[in-house]
């Protein structure tokens, strides 16, 4: 027989007993949208939480504390320069802290801002993303972060009436024009140690950049970078003379050391213990994180992967009882002279079809059941916790790698609830199957 003639003798089969059929399936597809929906919340909360921060910048990236000499606070050039020459570093952050500074803009202040000066090149080959404008290429020229203008409050407003009950400043109370390209005015302070009074300096800057918006919504950024020119600058009109060594060369007050990719973060860590760095990078615990979620995502597919051994009982069911039934009809084709083979594999087929029809149903009802979680259960949460669920949070996700291994488990767990019926059709005696047909 060739493969058609198979088919069309189990078509033929499957309409004598319709509503049979149909259940089994509905068994199959049930089984196998419970396994994918299941499975799909591990994926989803994964994708949200970790993932995008596992193929961000961030995982490059490795945090200098110290020099290890005790005498000495901060880095110098000697040191950037030793930190760039190291195998797989692809870019280094130098940070010099402004101290206590605020920005005021036409009666309106931001005085959160953690203002730094940085090297503009470094910044770029680490990564630095811009949402709008350019990087600063003169001495008062500014980048600030996406968050900067929600912080930019109305001033002579009591901090209860300013503040929303988050700590962030109501909208209505917040500077609403476009930012870019606005001349804002810095004042930087530093108080003396002994106890003189503070002194102050200001300066007009203009915001030339906005940085893009971090990947999760509910992360406030709310910083200034700027060149060292304007730093130095600062500094004279305050009388600040930690910024800079004995020999009057720049003192960095932070670090950070960018991998070429996330393989060389381990190999890079190795070599700043050995030169003395004080160093951290925070892989080690994300892929701790990532592993423990795989393996929620791999206890949900076992979970889910019972459903669908159940619904194989159906199978095992349907198809002993269609041997039964279908006695005569199998002596009639191995008398004469239907190879037991092919009679196995034309029941193989029919429980083969049911699986994957059931699989594929499921995999269908299932997406549609993702996506009205992924759109309706923030809107609920927000109603119950009357508070704003971040737009990059998703219950449900679904990849491809979920629906193959859905589709596989319901194929196998199928085929193999048919083998045994097909090979009782195999054992047919071809008398006794006549005498009943008689």
């Amino acid at each position: 027989m060739t493969f058609g003639d198979k088919w069309r003798f189990v078509q033929q089969n499957m309409k004598k007993n319709k509503v049979r059929v149909f259940m089994t399936i509905l068994a199959a597809a049930m089984g196998s949208c419970f396994l994918i929906v299941l499975a799909s919340v591990g994926f989803g909360l994964h994708d949200s939480l970790i993932k995008d921060e596992m193929e961000s910048r961030a995982v490059t990236k490795i945090d200098i504390y110290g020099t290890g000499d005790e005498d000495q606070l901060g880095f110098t050039t000697e040191n950037i320069a030793e930190l760039k020459q190291i195998e797989d570093v692809r870019a280094v952050r130098q940070i010099q802290n402004l101290g206590e500074t605020s920005f005021h803009l036409d009666g309106y202040t931001n005085d959160m801002p953690s203002a730094i000066a940085v090297d503009f090149e470094s910044e770029k080959q680490a990564g630095l993303e811009l949402g709008s404008g350019r990087l600063p290429e003169a001495e008062n020229e500014i980048v600030v972060s996406s968050d900067f203008g929600a912080l930019l409050g109305k001033d002579g407003l009591e901090d209860k009436d300013k503040y929303a009950d988050d700590g962030t400043i109501k909208s209505e109370h917040r500077y609403q024009e476009d930012l870019l390209g606005k001349e804002i005015e810095l004042e930087a302070s530093t108080f003396p140690e002994d106890g003189s009074k503070p002194r102050t300096a200001t300066e007009k800057v203009e915001i030339v950049g906005i940085e893009a918006a971090p990947a999760n919504e509910y992360l406030y950024t709310n910083s200034v970078k700027t060149t060292p020119a304007l730093k130095n600058k600062l500094d004279k009109a305050l009388g600040v003379t930690e910024s800079v060594t004995e020999q009057g060369d720049p003192l960095y007050d932070q670090a950070e050391v960018y991998a070429v990719n996330a393989e060389a973060v381990e190999g890079i860590l190795t070599t700043l213990e050995e030169k003395g760095y004080l160093a951290y990078s925070n892989l080690e615990e994300l892929k701790n994180i990532n592993i423990l979620f795989n393996v929620v995502k791999a206890g949900l597919i076992i979970v889910g992967t019972i459903a669908v051994l159940i619904a194989s009982i159906g199978i095992y069911n349907t198809m002993t009882m269609a041997v039964t039934e279908r006695a005569p009809d199998i002596g009639i084709m191995k008398a004469i002279g239907a190879n037991p083979k092919t009679i196995k594999q034309i029941f193989l087929m029919e429980s083969t079809f049911i699986g994957l029809a059931g699989a594929l149903i499921g995999t269908t009802v299932a997406y549609l059941i993702s996506f009205i979680v992924n759109a309706g259960v923030p809107v609920i949460l927000e109603q119950i916790f009357n508070e704003e669920i971040p737009s990059t949070l998703q219950l449900s996700s679904i990849p491809f790698l979920l629906v193959a291994i859905s589709i596989t488990i319901c194929l196998i767990v199928t085929v193999l609830s048919g083998s045994r019926p097909a090979k009782q059709a195999t054992n047919v005696d071809v008398l006794r199957a006549l005498r009943r047909e008689i």
